[in-house]
């Protein structure tokens, strides 16, 4: 294992784009410890045999998550108290926050790292907090507008980020030297609220190998049309539902995979026939599968910073119809592999979908080139790569 002249401490999420980050590090000779916020809250360490050795384990995070969470689930809704995340965080960052060693880069987890940033700073590191969308500003207003548009009360929408992490979070922009965002989008989002300078955007990646296209894709008579996600206002459901009705195309389907949040119930009732179809929740082999049986993605989000899904059907060999606030400008270009339309325009978006169902084979054409845009740009690898570059640049390092 060849040895890096740069030291880096991981205390990040479990976003799936980072789910090999660490053990490239480990490869380069990068990586000082990394504390691992899974279901057991684990302290790893390089053991010198190129892999990692548990050092410390917290059981009682495990414990204390599932009794809160579980209590909180079972209650009924009407009396239900804010969510326990905050109860989470605070428990998390009282055991890991001792555990950060020397090291001259911490990358931190948004809402997560509050009391770990002056500690890595008075060691030395320079500091990285990860945040996987724009800004909470933004992020929270975007439901509240979509609730306006809709005539929906405010008190159906999907829950919010509780304020006090929202302020925490905002103390974590402060201290951080840089602020690692996923997209073009983002970053503007960030530039708003006067960290033009401090955001980094770092496109993600998808693991390539598991989303991926069949060898020989089955030819349907029927066009089915994809989206996955929460079904929810601020991301585009409605739009989609109106866009899909105004069609009424002719053997189609719409196949909406993910929870239907309540603030849906209404325009469900409202736009969805029979050509409508809800599959829930899906865990991720089904999730491909959802993906291998479908023609067109369609995600018409106001809200994203970049959205996963969108890597993960283009890997899977599927053109995108998707908004320009989904992040999707930075890994669709318009009419290869898919098309891009303004958020909130429901003639656009049934006007790209038409295209795709009467254009069927242009339609698999722009599938094969979303999944080469994704080889030659959006794998895990690449991600890692570009994070490496980053971590060399904060700490003085060669790129």
């Amino acid at each position: 294992m060849r040895r890096d002249g740069v030291s880096v401490t991981l205390a990040v999420g479990s976003a799936p784009w980072q789910k090999t980050l660490a053990l490239s590090l480990l490869r380069a000779g990068m990586l000082r410890r990394v504390l691992g916020a899974g279901p057991y809250l684990e302290v790893l360490d390089p053991n010198g045999s190129g892999s990692l050795d548990v050092v410390k384990r917290f059981p009682i995070y495990h414990v204390v998550n599932r009794v809160l969470w579980g209590t909180w689930k079972r209650l009924p809704r009407k009396w239900r108290p804010p969510s326990p995340v905050m109860l989470t965080v605070l428990l998390q960052e009282q055991l890991c926050s001792p555990w950060i060693p020397p090291c001259d880069v911490f990358h931190g987890w948004m809402g997560q790292s509050l009391a770990s940033l002056p500690l890595a700073k008075a060691q030395g590191a320079s500091t990285l907090i990860e945040n996987a969308g724009r800004h909470p500003g933004d992020f929270h207003r975007a439901p509240d507008e979509e609730c306006d548009r809709f005539n929906i009360r405010k008190s159906e929408r999907s829950p919010l980020l509780p304020i006090a992490l929202v302020r925490r979070m905002e103390r974590e922009y402060e201290l951080s030297d840089r602020i690692v965002v996923p997209s073009t989008v983002a970053h503007g989002s960030f530039a708003k609220f006067g960290y033009a300078a401090k955001a980094v955007a770092v496109f993600p990646g998808v693991d390539e190998q598991f989303f991926s296209p069949l060898s020989q894709p089955a030819r349907r008579t029927k066009f089915r049309v994809c989206f996955t996600g929460r079904v929810e206002l601020a991301k585009g459901a409605g739009y989609l539902l109106q866009a899909w009705k105004q069609l009424r195309l002719p053997n189609a389907e719409l196949v909406l995979a993910g929870e239907i949040r309540p603030e849906m119930r209404g325009l469900l009732a409202t736009y969805a026939d029979t050509s409508v179809r809800m599959a829930g929740f899906l865990p991720a082999s089904e999730l491909l599968r959802h993906y291998r049986e479908s023609d067109l993605f369609v995600f018409p989000s106001v809200n994203e910073g970049l959205a996963q899904v969108l890597l993960e059907t283009m890997a899977s060999g599927l053109p995108v119809v998707a908004t320009d606030l989904s992040g999707a400008g930075d890994c669709v270009t318009e009419g290869v592999e898919g098309f891009l339309t303004p958020a909130r325009d429901v003639p656009r978006i049934a006007e790209a979908i038409l295209w795709c169902y009467e254009h069927r084979e242009e339609t698999r054409a722009m599938g094969q080139a979303a999944r080469a845009r994704i080889e030659s740009q959006f794998t895990l690898s690449h991600y890692n790569q570009r994070m490496i570059a980053l971590y060399r640049s904060v700490a003085g390092g060669p790129a």
